[in-house]
């Protein structure tokens, strides 16, 4: 005969309230949103939820949270408005609090705010930044983030720094580092860019990307010397040239070309190293 213990009969009382709560508050959201076009409450702020209850209670309460913003969300249609945008936002980050091991609330915040304009596209990296703390693994987290840094934020070496933490999570593909190079150059960070492709190609056993990363180093050293000659201008005159030609002949007798792959652009102070368009 198995004996319970006390935790057990706590169990079985408290999860058929929760059920039943979590009924009673879709049903109600349900009946709301079907005959009314009023927008959704602000949920309470974290520091009062977790007064209510801790771990198993804060999820189920980020969890019927959730399924609450969602089914609000399916019911805009062509309402969606600040108002509405600002309490999601608000939504998903308490959930994120409470509960960031859910992993649908990062999808959801990437789909729903990242491409809502600046200050949404920081919101969803905030919330995306939780998911990086709690679920270390998970690829797609920083993958999101970099990708709202470089297209949505325009910060190409916040792109890459944050690409570079995605690039060593176990078993993630060897581009994704490659990219986070890329991005260090093309945001004016070139120097950090060669260091990590040098990594790269030690770190690599297929002979056909030692070739690409050989290449690619090559033109990275060649734009490294051109930034050498601006940094020693700099350091000899207190301030950068308006133009590359400056440099010449006391800095550089002939500016080195990077192959066709890649294409030197400098807007004082800062020089990158772009690929090709047509790349």
């Amino acid at each position: 005969m198995t004996c319970k213990t006390p935790s057990h009969f706590i169990s079985m009382m408290v999860l058929p309230g929760l059920l039943l709560s979590y009924f009673f508050l879709f049903m109600m959201h349900e009946q709301r949103t079907s005959h009314t076009t009023t927008d959704i409450s602000p949920s309470l702020p974290t520091s009062v939820l977790n007064l209510v209850g801790h771990n198993y209670l804060n999820q189920f309460i980020a969890e019927a949270l959730f399924i609450k913003t969602a089914v609000y969300y399916g019911g805009l249609n062509q309402r969606m408005n600040k108002s509405n945008l600002d309490l999601i936002a608000q939504h998903l980050i308490t959930m994120s609090k409470l509960h960031p091991r859910l992993l649908d609330i990062y999808y959801r915040s990437e789909s729903v705010l990242a491409h809502r304009g600046k200050i949404y596209a920081e919101t969803a990296n905030q919330i995306l930044e939780t998911g990086r703390v709690h679920l270390p693994n998970q690829l797609a987290l920083p993958f999101f983030e970099g990708f709202n840094h470089f297209h949505h934020l325009n910060d190409p070496i916040k792109a890459g720094e944050v690409l570079r933490i995605a690039s060593n999570i176990p078993n993630s593909p060897q581009w994704i580092g490659h990219l986070a190079s890329m991005l260090m150059a093309s945001g004016g960070n070139i120097r950090t860019g060669l260091i990590w492709l040098k990594g790269m190609l030690a770190a690599s056993n297929d002979e056909d990307e030692k070739k690409r990363y050989n290449k690619e180093i090559l033109a990275f050293e060649k734009a490294m010397i051109i930034q050498l000659a601006l940094d020693e201008y700099a350091s000899k005159h207190g301030f950068y040239p308006e133009n590359l030609s400056d440099l010449s002949p006391n800095f550089l007798h002939t500016l080195p070309l990077t192959d066709d792959h890649f294409q030197l652009v400098y807007q004082t102070p800062k020089l990158f190293l772009n690929r090709s368009p047509h790349e």
